[in-house]
């Protein structure tokens, strides 16, 4: 199963499946966040909302609206966008799903020049979000709005003028998997394993995954990849490593 997420239009073909997403919420969830044909109809009659459709592979797992006119922040924050709804279906919460989600929503916007984005969130509530983003990094600003406690997550660095060096619809600069290549399988996945107590989430003999929250972490034998590079052909100085990135699609490798 593809455990990557992709953002995707709204369409007539996806809108029936948004809406029954909130469907799967629980009661204190749904005191929350609107349901999703509310947010679909706010979009509708909106000017500056930006909606996207949570895809898990091909299954649709969420849905989530920008509103990229947030005009009542500080002066320093400018621009800013507001994330404005967010929901992932019940199934497939707890998962990482969302927050990979929000890694992209990041990635996109700061490259567009955006410096901050805005939310807020219902903190009673036992199912409520608002630990969910404090733990990825957005800040209590310490003001409320209708009750709701306005979060901020600062975007690193200056906004950009220019485009960024990769396509953002190519590749997502979020690191996916970490693979370290090594010549004895048997003493690496040893110490992993045994003496640091990962929990192994694959095993395929030359190659072994372990359980490692957002980022998968590997192992796998150099023999395994010798012929599809010269790099791998080189004698081991160390235990050397690869870092991956995802793209949206096989094609977009060569792009990016």
């Amino acid at each position: 199963m593809d455990h990557r997420v992709t953002l995707r239009p709204l369409t007539h073909d996806n809108l029936r499946a948004v809406i029954h997403l909130s469907d799967t919420l629980t009661e204190s969830q749904n005191r929350c966040v609107a349901t999703n044909i509310v947010s679909v109809a706010q979009a509708y009659v909106s000017d500056t909302a930006w909606v996207r459709v949570v895809y898990l592979g091909d299954e649709i797992i969420g849905f989530v609206m920008l509103d990229l006119h947030e005009p009542d922040v500080p002066e320093e924050d400018r621009p800013a966008v507001g994330l404005w709804r967010f929901m992932i279906g019940r199934p497939w919460q707890g998962k990482g799903y969302g927050r990979q989600v929000l890694d992209q929503l990041v990635a996109h916007f700061a490259s567009r020049g955006i410096r901050s984005m805005y939310t807020s969130v219902v903190r009673e509530e036992a199912d409520g979000p608002y630990d969910f983003y404090m733990k990825y990094g957005f800040l209590d600003t310490g003001k409320k709005c209708d009750d709701e406690e306005i979060l901020r997550f600062p975007f690193a660095g200056e906004p950009r003028d220019v485009p960024p060096p990769l396509p953002v619809a190519a590749l997502t600069p979020h690191v996916a998997l970490i693979t370290v290549w090594v010549e004895d399988m048997d003493a690496m996945q040893r110490f992993y394993r045994d003496v640091l107590g990962l929990v192994v989430k694959e095993d395929h003999g030359g190659y072994m995954e372990f359980e490692n929250g957002q980022v998968r972490f590997a192992l796998c034998k150099r023999e395994i990849m010798r012929g599809r590079s010269t790099a791998f052909d080189l004698p081991g100085q160390g235990q050397r490593f690869e870092l991956a990135f995802r793209c949206e699609d096989p094609e977009d490798v060569d792009e990016a």
